[in-house]
């Protein structure tokens, strides 16, 4: 059995753009913790930087992530948050360290 796969997103945010996206995050936050191979799907704020929002997620595996970013309410995310991007979106692809 292959390893979840864990996910950080972050998105710098031009200023009190909140109001544009939220309805955007929050139905792609919903949907995404129903696919079936999502292990868990947050959205955070950071705390030393009011305009920077973080996804931290895990997946049963790439297929799972594959998936995912073909879905109409992820494709709607990006496409809604995008116009409000400072900076393209980071992101990392962790793999957990298990061998002590």
């Amino acid at each position: 059995m292959s390893q979840p796969i864990k996910l950080i997103a972050t998105m710098e945010l031009k200023a009190k753009v909140w109001p544009n996206i939220a309805a955007a995050i929050e139905q792609c936050v919903t949907l995404s913790r129903k696919e079936s191979g999502n292990v868990f799907y947050t959205v955070n704020k950071d705390l030393s930087k009011a305009d920077r929002i973080v996804f931290i997620e895990c997946w049963a595996n790439e297929a799972a992530i594959i998936e995912h970013n073909s879905t109409d309410h992820f494709q709607n995310l990006i496409k809604t948050v995008e116009p409000y991007l400072l900076e393209p979106m980071q992101l990392l692809k962790l793999s957990e360290i298990t061998t002590f």
